[in-house]
């Protein structure tokens, strides 16, 4: 099954050291990118259950790894914060949590199968490697439950891509020519190649050479001076 685009609202703080806020317009789910660096300035708010990806950073080629967890009891700021110590490899993680309603939360079951889900769509992903050593066994819900469920999963694309972490690579055909974005950086002039220099009889740049070595210049004031220059060239006005 294919994530269907979701249209975002991100929230920025001032302080940049504060969590990006993400949230899925229309939708239930509630998302956190958090650096590594801020996790421990985590709001207790955070600490419900819910799933999480804990991401590396891309590599040249656009790959990059994961892991996908879940919190149930206490909660996802708990469990962050225990992945500090246990995974050195993340430099950011995303967390997914229940949001429209602030009395409600995620259960144990549905925690788990928002990770269980979550897992098999990275697990198909060619520009993505898990770092779990098995597949979380989610539980078995309700048809009703499940469809609720899906309201979570659409975003998620949306936000990795947002933040430059795609699943897929890109078409050779893509404006930037395929591969991961980045930014082309044009080479400079060559050192010995001559800049263009202004012509008197011309109101734009001239781009034919300008006179040769000291000496033809020499040479020819010489000749001026003498009176034998003859000149072989038509001006320009």
């Amino acid at each position: 099954m294919r994530f269907a685009p979701s249209q975002l609202v991100v929230s920025l703080s001032y302080d940049l050291n504060n969590p990006i806020k993400i949230r899925a317009k229309h939708k239930v789910a509630g998302m956190l990118l958090l650096d590594r660096d801020h996790a421990n300035r985590l709001e207790k708010g955070w600490n419900v259950p819910g799933a999480y990806l804990l991401l590396d950073r891309p590599d040249t080629h656009g790959r990059w790894g994961a892991y996908v967890g879940k919190a149930t009891n206490p909660g996802l700021r708990n469990r962050v914060l225990q992945q500090l110590k246990d995974r050195d490899h993340w430099y950011r993680a995303l967390l997914i949590r229940y949001e429209s309603n602030d009395d409600e939360t995620l259960n144990s079951s549905e925690a788990g199968w928002l990770e269980g889900r979550l897992y098999d769509h990275l697990a198909k992903a060619r520009q993505v490697d898990l770092r779990n050593r098995n597949r979380p066994q989610d539980p078995t819900l309700s048809d009703d439950d499940e469809t609720s469920l899906i309201d979570y999963l659409l975003p998620v694309e949306s936000v990795l891509r947002l933040i430059g972490h795609t699943l897929y690579p890109r078409p050779a055909g893509a404006p930037d020519g395929g591969g991961p974005l980045v930014k082309r950086i044009k080479s400079r002039p060559e050192a010995n190649k001559p800049a263009p220099h202004l012509s008197p009889y011309r109101p734009t740049p001239d781009t034919s050479p300008p006179l040769g070595p000291v000496k033809d210049v020499k040479e020819i004031i010489a000749q001026i001076k003498a009176g034998t220059y003859v000149y072989r060239g038509a001006l320009s006005r």
